[in-house]
Formats: structure tokens, C-alpha cells, sequence
């Protein structure tokens, strides 16, 4: 009798736990926040890859607005946003202290637009998207371009400012066909006349100065060098001499890749680099899908160049003499599962 007893009272305990528990979950566990999602991926803030477009094209950005919780979103939001003057002048003091000239640089509205000031989340919803409107042309990327934005005080909601997630420090990074990261490491540079000893830079980071056209810094120039921008070397691309669709070398059927060649154009708008190319500077451009994931494209390209400068700056008392020959080569995998260009790029 007493250990029949002792199952009662266990199980009426297991019933009052069970029925707390589901009151429990009925309620919201967790205060709602609202958040931007713009997650830190490079350098301390958040770059956003936009296609280079030409002529004034406006390009848009969809920054997500979350609501947080335990359970479904059930009311409307309308959170404001607006540009952060403050977080980034203290980011630059904090990252770089003197190196003035390494400070992100806060984009001018001459480049961007906000269509509206507030967001809506309507319940139901737990994301809505933020419209950002970007005209890129003639913004020199010399610099590191960032809008800082924020989510602006308002009684009707609650901001989540757990490690700074009512802000965003977006870096605009504007792409083009042939922008991106290039290994360098064939690209030599030697001293003068000099054919026997050579010195390399591991990677050339080339930025976009049209849809055609992107930019590099000349010979062994550091890219976080504080006279970067007067070694600037302008590189582009003319419509191809050789187009050719690839066939599978088993079936012999096309498979919808292209091999191409054409020609470079060289050039340094500085006067002071006595910027000289040597020959015809080319580049190849071919694709293949990837063996152990056939949905993803491996695009290469292979610039191939010989040219001449001058550093009058590195010393007060020299000019030194470079030139560089040889090749540089990047890797830009897609994704043809994703419609978003700027997600279905590897970057």
C-alpha cells in the first residue's frame, strides 16, 4: 500500500510540472527585440557586395529587419532607421588609431538614398527588408566606403543592443566581372634592368572603376601603404578577340561554358609613375563546373602583362625603378543555384 502511495504522489508531481511547463511555453520566454542583420565579415564591419552598374543605374540593398523571440511575431512594427554619425568615427580611433588615412570614410548621400525612414514588420512576420538605394558611379574605392546606419529610440519597441546589433556599418563594395582578389605571386618584380633577382607581392586586390574597368596598385606597393592611391594602375578589359564554347571531353557534347581571350588596357593616371607598358597585354577567361559539385561554376582568369614605373615618394633622395612581368590569376566560384548575383558569387 505505502509504495502504491509513493507512485500517486510521483505522478501527481509529474502532472503539476507537465501542466507549468505548457503554461510556460504559451507566454513569450524572451523580451522582443528588434535587430539589423548586417553580421561582421570583414575588418570589423559588414561588407555588401553591389554590381557595378553604368550610367547613374541605381542598384538596391535589402537590409533585414528581425523581430526576436520565443514565438511568432504578433503585432505590427514600424522601427525606424536612420544614418549613425557617432559608431564609426569611434570604430576608426579604436581599429587605427593615427593611421588616418586607413579610416573608413563614411559614404556621401551624393551615393546613396534611404526611399523611407521606417521599416515595416507586420505581425505575423518576424523579417522584413530595409530598402537601401546605391548610385556607384565615381566613388573612388581607394577609399573604404561605409554607411553606418541605426535603429533609432521609439516607445513602441525594444532595441537589441547586445554587441551592437541595432546598428549596421555596411562597407559598399561594388563588383564587376573581373574584380576580386588575385594571386600575384607569378607576377615579378624586379629593380630596374635587372633580369636575375625579382621581388613578389602574394595577392593584388583589384577594385572596380566601371563595369569594364578595375584598378590595382603598381609592382610590390602595400595595399594598406598611406600613398596607395599615387600608385594606382588602371586595367581594362576590351570585348573579347576569342570566344569558344567548351565541349565535355567525354560525351563531346557543349556544355554551356565559354573559354575567351582578348586584350588589356594599361594605364596610370599619375603623370609622376613615367607609367610605360611593354607589349600587348592580354587576358584568358575560362570556365568549368566543379567535379564534386557540379551545380557550383569555376571561372579563371589569367591576366598576363609587362610594364615599367617610377617611385619618386619612398625616398626623398632616390627615384626607384621597377618593372614587372608576368601573370596574375584569380578563382571566382557560382553558385547556379542562387538568382541573387552578389549570394551566388564565393567571395
Amino acid at each position: 500500500m505505502r509504495q502504491i502511495s509513493i507512485y500517486r504522489i510521483l505522478l501527481l508531481c509529474l502532472l503539476i510540472l507537465a501542466t507549468g511547463c505548457n503554461d510556460e511555453w504559451e507566454n513569450e520566454l524572451y523580451t522582443r527585440m528588434v535587430s539589423l542583420k548586417a553580421p561582421i565579415n570583414r575588418d570589423d564591419v559588414s561588407v555588401i557586395y553591389l554590381r557595378y552598374q553604368p550610367d547613374s543605374v541605381k542598384v538596391t540593398y535589402q537590409l533585414p529587419v528581425i523581430v526576436s523571440g520565443s514565438r511568432n511575431n504578433d503585432r505590427d512594427y514600424s522601427v525606424r532607421i536612420d544614418v549613425d554619425n557617432d559608431t564609426l568615427n569611434q570604430l576608426n580611433i579604436d581599429k587605427y588609431a593615427g593611421r588616418s588615412d586607413l579610416y573608413y570614410r563614411q559614404l556621401s548621400e551624393d551615393f546613396y538614398e534611404l526611399p523611407s525612414k521606417n521599416c515595416r514588420i507586420p505581425a505575423g512576420t518576424d523579417v522584413a527588408l530595409f530598402p537601401i538605394n546605391f548610385n556607384l558611379k565615381g566613388l573612388d574605392l581607394v577609399e573604404k566606403w561605409v554607411l553606418p546606419l541605426t535603429i533609432m529610440p521609439d516607445k513602441s519597441y525594444t532595441m537589441n543592443t547586445y554587441k551592437g546589433r541595432h546598428k549596421a556599418l555596411l562597407w559598399v563594395m561594388p563588383f564587376n566581372d573581373y574584380s576580386g582578389i588575385y594571386n600575384a605571386a607569378s607576377m615579378y618584380v624586379y629593380f630596374g634592368d635587372n633580369t636575375t633577382k625579382y621581388m613578389t607581392a602574394s595577392t593584388r586586390e583589384a577594385r572596380v572603376v566601371d563595369e569594364n574597368t578595375i584598378f590595382f596598385y603598381a609592382g610590390i606597393t602595400e595595399e594598406l601603404a598611406e600613398n596607395r592611391g599615387y600608385f594606382k594602375v588602371k586595367c581594362k578589359f576590351l570585348p573579347p578577340d576569342e570566344v569558344s564554347e567548351i565541349q565535355d571531353p567525354i560525351s563531346g557534347e557543349m556544355t554551356g561554358l565559354y573559354l575567351k581571350r582578348g586584350q588589356l588596357e594599361l594605364w596610370a593616371d599619375n603623370p609622376e609613375l613615367e607609367f610605360e607598358v611593354i607589349g600587348q597585354p592580354t587576358y584568358e577567361i575560362k570556365e568549368e563546373y566543379d567535379i564534386d559539385r557540379p551545380h557550383i561554376i569555376k571561372r579563371f582568369f589569367t591576366l598576363t602583362m609587362e610594364y615599367r614605373y617610377k617611385d619618386p615618394v619612398s625616398s626623398q633622395n632616390m627615384v626607384f625603378p621597377y618593372r614587372c612581368k608576368g601573370t596574375m590569376l584569380m578563382q571566382r566560384n557560382i553558385s547556379t543555384l542562387i538568382p541573387d548575383e552578389d549570394q551566388a558569387i564565393f567571395w
